[in-house]
C-alpha cells in the first residue's frame, strides 16, 4: 500500500466533476427552458393586453349608447346629418323645440384616422361658434368610410334585420329615427355599435325643419 503523503486528498467518486460536454449540455437544456418560459411570458402579456384594450374600447361604446340614448330618445326633432369639411353633423331638439342639440364627429387634424364624438347643446337663436368645444362623447373614434349618422324618416321602411318578420315589408316608422354606426380602437382593441334610436317626441306632423339647424357651419 502506497503511504499517503502530507497534503493527499483521499480519492472519492463524486470528486471526479463536470465534464465540459456535461457543462455544455446543461447549459443548452437551461437556454431552451428560459426561450420556452420567456415565451410563454410575453403570450400571456399581449393576451393580456389585446384583452384589456378590447374592454376599454366597448366601454368608450357603452358609455356613448347610454348618454345618446338619454339625449335621442326625447328629440322633438332630428335634422338630415351631413359633413362639412372633415367632420359629420346632426342636428337633433330636446323635449322642446328651443332646446338644440349636436353630434359632432371630428376627425384627428394629422389626418391619422381618430376622432372625438362630441355634444353641443345651446338655446334656439344663440348658435354656439364653430370652434365652440362640446362634451365629449366618445374618443379614438375610426373613420371608416360609412357616414356615422343617418336619419330616417317618417313614412320610411326600417333598416333591413338579418331576420325581418313577415310584417316587416309593409311597416313604416310614426317617429324619426337616427342611426348611429361607430367604431372605436384603442391599441388593437376594437368595438363597433350600430344602433337606431327613436325620437319618442316626434310624429307625422313633425316639421321637416327647424331653427336649430343654424349650428351647423356651412363651410
Amino acid at each position: 500500500m502506497k503511504p499517503r503523503r502530507p497534503g493527499d486528498r483521499a480519492q472519492c467518486p463524486d470528486d471526479a466533476g463536470f465534464s465540459l460536454v456535461e457543462v455544455m449540455v446543461s447549459m443548452a437544456i437551461m437556454g431552451i427552458m428560459m426561450v420556452i418560459f420567456t415565451g410563454g411570458i410575453l403570450q400571456i402579456y399581449r393576451t393580456t393586453t389585446a384583452t384589456e384594450s378590447i374592454n376599454i374600447a366597448q366601454s368608450q361604446l357603452q358609455l356613448a349608447f347610454q348618454r345618446l340614448d338619454k339625449e335621442v330618445r326625447y328629440a322633438s326633432w332630428i335634422a338630415e346629418p351631413g359633413k362639412v369639411g372633415a367632420t359629420w353633423y346632426v342636428e337633433f331638439t330636446g323635449p322642446t323645440s328651443t332646446e338644440c342639440r349636436q353630434l359632432r364627429l371630428a376627425t384627428a387634424p394629422a389626418g391619422g384616422g381618430l376622432g372625438v364624438l362630441q355634444l353641443v347643446k345651446w338655446t334656439q337663436g344663440a348658435p354656439p361658434s364653430p370652434s365652440a368645444p362640446g362634451q365629449t362623447i366618445a374618443s379614438e373614434i375610426v373613420t371608416t368610410g360609412v357616414d356615422p349618422f343617418d336619419k330616417q324618416s317618417v313614412n320610411e321602411t326600417p333598416y333591413a334585420s338579418p331576420s325581418p318578420s313577415p310584417s316587416a315589408a309593409v311597416f313604416t316608422t310614426d317617429f324619426q329615427r337616427l342611426r348611429i354606426r361607430l367604431t372605436t380602437k384603442v391599441a388593437t382593441g376594437v368595438a363597433q355599435i350600430d344602433t337606431t334610436f327613436t325620437a319618442l317626441n316626434t310624429s307625422r306632423d313633425t316639421p321637416a325643419t327647424n331653427a336649430c339647424s343654424e349650428g351647423r357651419p356651412t363651410s
